[in-house]
This record gives structure tokens, C-alpha cells and sequence, in this order.
């Protein structure tokens, strides 16, 4: 009699418990479209069952940017999802009885840079072009944010730049001197090329080598100019500023060759009026001891070099067989695209320089191609035995590797431009 006394107040208790939960209250977009606080962007990754989140933006000021990027919304019949569009995920987060809610994950379908479409309670609606570009790019930027220097904003504005938001601000040191040491990081040729498209502004970094900057980097709502295609939408701006001053500014383009163009517009060559190698001659220190004798090498032995200083653990040295074209490349290839560049040659050096335990040289022949080469490039066939610590993209043995050579400048000698699997 106890027992089934007990079995039924537990029930009783059961019941009651239920009845006093809240039963869930359906929310639609148009209910909560008025108090929407923030964006959630979720993709579909190969393999995997769960969408991943790549984007969370709670500025309310950048979220509100963003809905007006979406356009009107209007209906629209379901996309062709062809195979090269992807289905992904958009959540709102709104605020509800005082506090914030987020809803359901509503399918987007985006394919380039045409409209997107978003699967809404009463069906799909046709998104803005202009929003899907915008949205790809921001999922890479986790800090954006809407605080935005005044002055930084109206002295763009002067050349026709409009900051959509600020990406990361730094505070750092300009380097001392505006000359490149063999094998040293390249550095001072990031700041020496990005003068040249300061001085087209009037802007000078030269009396402030150093000292400590603070630098704002910013993404832009213009395209970079049409010689920048097709990466456009790859479009920063750089602001350097002594306290309040702003001493330096360019346009960048971000990973994976970030150099692109002063405010006006303008590349080096015709700010300048010098080609690159021309250029670059001015900001090398001849005098430096290693810098002569990898100068006066044959192509060959510039090759013998670089794989005895792999083997022999001497990054540097490598790196000073090599172009100063192919060691700007470093400062960006890779790039986490919230900084202005890599801080070292570590981050590509991991895969490649790094990565080799053992390099010994079998043999070097030319190769000459189907097209005459230039008088100031030279390609080899290079066979190398080589150890590697992991497995990337080659093991360990055996390989060919086929290397262009440049005479950069009239006074640099041979350095490698270019290390490939195959011609």
C-alpha cells in the first residue's frame, strides 16, 4: 500500500511539474527583425555533420550595417543550388523580454559574387550581392569593430577611401633604417615600398625611423582600383600615426601579397618611375660581407648554397640566395589577414626551410624551356637528396626540383626567384 502510495504522488509530481514549464514560443524573422543585436554565420564544412561557426559579430553598429547590406529581402523562388554555391547557415541574436535570444539557424545559399539567398519561415528571399561579398570577408576578421579614429576616417575620405570598419590597431616600432641586410627578415622593405605610396599623399615615414607608431589597419567599403583584379575585395587601408599625427598611409591588399597602391591610386613603378629591381637596389647594404659574396657566385653555386645552408641549419644564409622580390613574398604568403604581415620567416620556413633535416645536392643542368628566357633569368633541373621531418607536400628521398634564377638588379648577382615541382 506504501509503495503504490509513493508511485502515485511521484506521478502526481511529474505531472505537475510539467504543467508549469513554459511551452516554447514560435518566433519568426518578421517578429524579431525590429530587435535584431547581433550575426551569426555558420558553414558546412566537407565531412562534417554539424555546421562550424566561423562568425559571431556583436557590434551593434556593424550588425546594423550589415542588415542594410541584405536588402529588402524580397521573395524569391529556391535557388539552383548548383555544385560550386554553398549552403550555409545565418542566426540573428535579438533581444526578447530583456534579454538576448538567438534564433534559429536559417539556410543561406551564396554562390560568388552574385545575390544569396536566405530560407526564411515563409520561404527563400533574395540577398544583396553586395552583403555576401562583405560577409566572406568579415568572417575572417574576429576583432572588427566599429570604432573608427575620426581623423582616420576624413583624411581617407579626402582620396575617395569610406572605412567600413577597423580590423586591429597595433602599437610597434618602425624599423631604424630604411636598408636590407643579406638574409635579414624583409622588414625594412615593407615600410620602404609602403613610403613610396605615403610620399604620393605628401606623407613621409623617414623622420620618424625607430620610433614607436601605432598603426590602424582598416577594411574599406571601396574596391581596390581594376589593376588590382581579381583581388579587389581584398582592400585595406594602413594608417600610421605619431600620437595624433599620421605620418604614413597606403592601400594593401592583405595575404597573400598585400603591396598594392597609394591612396591616389598609384603603384610604385609609376610613383617611382623605376622597375622593381631598379627600385629595390637603393634599400640593399652592398657592404655587407655576405651580400658581396653571394654576389659574385655562378648561378650554380648560388643553388649549391642555398641546400649546404638547409643542411647545415642556416636559414639566413638561405634565405640570402634568394631574390629580395621572393623574400617580400614571406611577409605575406599565408597570412593571418588581421596582421599588416608575418612577424618572421617562420611562418612559411615551418614548411619548407624548417622542415628539411638533410639536403644534399646530386646534380645541376639547365633547362631551357619551350619560350627564349630573358638575359637576366636562368632555369636549372636540380636533383637533391632530401629528409624531411614530416610529410607535406613531398617525403623524404630523392627529388627534382626546377629553380629560376634572377639577376634582380645590376649589382645583386644571381639569387633563386622561384623553387617548383615541375618547369
Amino acid at each position: 500500500m506504501f509503495r503504490r502510495l509513493l508511485v502515485y504522488l511521484l506521478l502526481l509530481a511529474l505531472t505537475w511539474l510539467t504543467g508549469c514549464q513554459s511551452k516554447p514560443v514560435a518566433v519568426t524573422y518578421n517578429d524579431f527583425k525590429g530587435q535584431i543585436v547581433g550575426l551569426e554565420y555558420y558553414i558546412n564544412e566537407f565531412g562534417n555533420n554539424e555546421p562550424r561557426q566561423v562568425m559571431n559579430l556583436v557590434d551593434k553598429q556593424l550588425v546594423q550595417r550589415f542588415l542594410a547590406l541584405m536588402g529588402p529581402l524580397p521573395k524569391a523562388s529556391p535557388p539552383t543550388q548548383t555544385g560550386t554555391g554553398a549552403r550555409d547557415y545565418l542566426a540573428f541574436k535579438f533581444t526578447k523580454d530583456n534579454e538576448i535570444v538567438t534564433s534559429q539557424q536559417y539556410p543561406y545559399w551564396h554562390q560568388g559574387n552574385g545575390p544569396g539567398y536566405l530560407e526564411l519561415e515563409d520561404g527563400w528571399h533574395q540577398v544583396a550581392a553586395e552583403f555576401n561579398t562583405k560577409l566572406a570577408t568579415l568572417s575572417e576578421y574576429s576583432e572588427a569593430s566599429s570604432e573608427i579614429d575620426p581623423a582616420d576616417a576624413a583624411f581617407l575620405k579626402q582620396y575617395g577611401w569610406t572605412i567600413f570598419y577597423r580590423i586591429k590597431s597595433y602599437n610597434g616600432s618602425l624599423p631604424k633604417k630604411f636598408l636590407h641586410e643579406s638574409g635579414e627578415y624583409p622588414v625594412a622593405l615593407y615600410y620602404a615600398y609602403n613610403n613610396e605610396l605615403s610620399k604620393d599623399v605628401g606623407l613621409d615615414l623617414t623622420p620618424y625611423l625607430g620610433k614607436s607608431v601605432t598603426v590602424n589597419l582598416y577594411k574599406i567599403e571601396e574596391p581596390l582600383p581594376a589593376f588590382m583584379a581579381p583581388r579587389q575585395e581584398a582592400n585595406r587601408a594602413v594608417i600610421v600615426k605619431d600620437g595624433q599625427k599620421i605620418i604614413g598611409a597606403w592601400l594593401d591588399a592583405g595575404r597573400h601579397n598585400a603591396f598594392a597602391c597609394s591612396l591616389k591610386g598609384r603603384r610604385l613603378e609609376e610613383i617611382t618611375g623605376k622597375t622593381w629591381g631598379t627600385w629595390v637596389d637603393q634599400y640593399i647594404n652592398h657592404d655587407n660581407p655576405q651580400e658581396k659574396l653571394i654576389s659574385q657566385m655562378s648561378p650554380e653555386k648560388v643553388i649549391e648554397t642555398y641546400y649546404e645552408a638547409i643542411d647545415g641549419k642556416d636559414p639566413k644564409t638561405a634565405h640570402a640566395t634568394e631574390t629580395r622580390r621572393r623574400l617580400v613574398e614571406y611577409l605575406f604568403n599565408n597570412m593571418d589577414n588581421n596582421r599588416l604581415y608575418n612577424y618572421s620567416y617562420a611562418t612559411n620556413d615551418a614548411y619548407e626551410i624548417n622542415n628539411i633535416t638533410r639536403a644534399k645536392v646530386i646534380r645541376i643542368q639547365p633547362y631551357q624551356g619551350p619560350e627564349p628566357l630573358p638575359p637576366d633569368v636562368k632555369k636549372f633541373m636540380v636533383e637533391v637528396d632530401i629528409n624531411v621531418r614530416r610529410l607535406y607536400t613531398y617525403d623524404s628521398g630523392r627529388q627534382v626540383r626546377f629553380l629560376t634564377l634572377r639577376r634582380e638588379t645590376p649589382t645583386t648577382g644571381w639569387r633563386i626567384d622561384a623553387i617548383g615541382s615541375g618547369p
